[in-house]
């Protein structure tokens, strides 16, 4: 009696499954790429703006009193365009600066001081 014995190859098939970024990794921190200060055109008022680029979107800008400076405040903050302006008030006679502090989504912390260039009116 004769068998016939079939052998049957069975294949394996490995398949890798990588997990989908959640987000695009920040390529940079944010810089400060235009930074003013200016007294304004009111007697103690300074008027500050800047533009940032880079960090991961969205972020948001705050202004902070610097030198000589008795108020500021962030008035816009504008995450899509990165643009922000602040103002507030200066002691009369003397130079005056503020701060801008951008953070990105990702905590990421950039800092510029900004000086006035002349004396606050008074």
């Amino acid at each position: 009696m004769k068998r016939n014995l079939a052998v049957a190859a069975i294949g394996v098939l490995c398949v890798t499954v990588l997990p989908t970024p959640t987000a695009a990794a920040s390529a940079s921190a944010p810089t400060v790429t235009f930074a003013y200060c200016s007294a304004g055109t009111s007697v103690f008022y300074v008027f500050c703006e800047a533009r940032w680029e880079g960090g991961t979107d969205p972020a948001t800008a705050v202004w902070s009193k610097g030198p000589n400076m008795m108020t500021m405040s962030t008035r816009i903050s504008d995450p899509v365009a990165r643009y922000t302006q602040g103002g507030g008030s200066c002691i009369p006679g003397s130079l005056f600066g503020a701060k801008v502090t951008i953070t990105d989504a990702a905590g990421v912390v950039t800092e510029r001081w900004v000086g006035g260039g002349r004396a606050c009116r008074g």
